[in-house]
């Protein structure tokens, strides 16, 4: 069920602030992998700001090259996730699946998502990169470069797009879970990163959209369900970020 939250610029919803996003996500076999979605509205200078966050209870994530089957109900949730070449073969940034490093085309990054035991770190590409890559080659892990949006709570300025409006998607960690979330409305990109900031983002991660746009989601009674707005570019998508039970 959606929970409708009215955010001012003076109120924060309550989210752990304090959350470690290093810790291990819980997963037992007692409670079944879902995906909640929360609706955050805020009201900024008289115009409405709406996020959809996609909340994964129990699920895994992981990184993949191979178009994910949308009738595998072990699937919860899948999103595009780092960019695609201009080739539209090749994936922008050097990447890792399954602990093998793998070569993409050269891309200026600024962040990184590092998956592994069953966790995800979100840092700057300038931080600690080498530990975590090692990591995730040693315990056959997973991680993506992409572009940073928010550091500790902070704008990170991002300059790849301009000052274009359109639907974004993000990568953050809320109470120890790795979140996606994207905006119901266009917004430029630093727009995009405030609004996540005022709603108590510490650091997130941008996640491929625009026309790439097309993901999808299962509810708890296993329906597909369909996300994205701008979907032409989705049969040249190259890699995703998938949340599995």
């Amino acid at each position: 069920m959606r929970k409708i939250i009215i955010i001012f610029l003076s109120l924060i919803i309550s989210i752990n602030l304090n959350a470690n996003p290093d810790k291990k996500i819980t997963n037992t076999e007692k409670q079944q992998a879902k995906i909640i979605i929360d609706t955050i509205i805020q009201n900024v200078n008289n115009d409405t700001i709406i996020l959809l966050v996609y909340r994964p209870i129990n699920c895994k994530a992981q990184f993949i090259t191979s178009r994910p089957d949308s009738n595998d109900s072990k699937i919860k949730l899948s999103v595009a996730a780092a960019f695609t070449g201009p080739n539209l073969k090749s994936i922008m940034g050097n990447y890792i699946i399954d602990g093998k490093v793998k070569a993409g085309k050269k891309l200026k990054s600024t962040g990184y998502a590092a998956i592994f035991d069953n966790k995800v770190i979100i840092k700057p590409s300038t931080e600690k990169i080498n530990t975590y890559k090692n990591l995730a080659i040693r315990k056959k892990g997973d991680l993506f470069q992409q572009m940073l949006l928010v550091k500790d709570s902070n704008l990170v300025p991002c300059k790849i797009f301009g000052k274009k409006a359109t639907y974004r998607r993000a990568l953050a960690i809320i109470d120890n879970t790795p979140c996606v979330i994207e905006s119901e409305v266009r917004l430029s990109i630093d727009d995009f990163s405030r609004a996540l900031i005022r709603m108590g983002i510490k650091n997130a991660l941008c996640l491929d959209m625009g026309t790439w746009s097309k993901g999808w989601l299962r509810t708890e009674n296993n329906n597909y369900t369909p996300i994205g707005k701008l979907t032409s570019s989705t049969k040249d998508q190259t890699n995703w970020l998938i949340f599995t039970e």
